[in-house]
């Protein structure tokens, strides 16, 4: 079980990352984003059903991690997090709005794609 604290520290991340106030990075891991603060940081990482929170010192070393797989209250608040994290890092809803600004432009829309010429081989 999630404690209070760290409850309340995840709710705030979440509504910082919502309100488009949070810069969030991406890790080394496929599905891991990472929120650096002056103090430390924080890191989510979501995979098959499992899903992680870590906390980070400002020294890089992990000084507390949470762990779950699917379901549950604390599980559900971690996807949110993640959820918000991973949108936030792919600008997903800028994304959208251009593709909507584009939908509702007079100009046609689409490209085809541009292949690539053969590249002379050097002998």
């Amino acid at each position: 079980m999630i404690p209070e604290n760290i409850k309340k520290l995840i709710t705030a991340l979440l509504q910082k990352t919502n309100a488009k106030e949070a810069i969030w990075g991406k890790t080394s891991r496929d599905n891991e984003f990472k929120l650096i603060f002056e103090n430390g940081a924080v890191t989510t990482d979501q995979w098959d059903t499992s899903i992680d929170f870590a906390i980070y010192n400002k020294l890089g070393d992990r000084i507390d991690a949470y762990y779950y797989n699917s379901g549950g209250e604390d599980f559900d608040l971690l996807m949110q997090l993640h959820s918000a994290a991973k949108r936030n890092f792919y600008k997903v809803e800028d994304t959208v709005n251009g593709l909507f600004e584009e939908l509702n432009s007079p100009k046609k829309i689409g490209k085809q794609e541009l292949e690539k010429p053969e590249e002379d081989l050097p002998f």
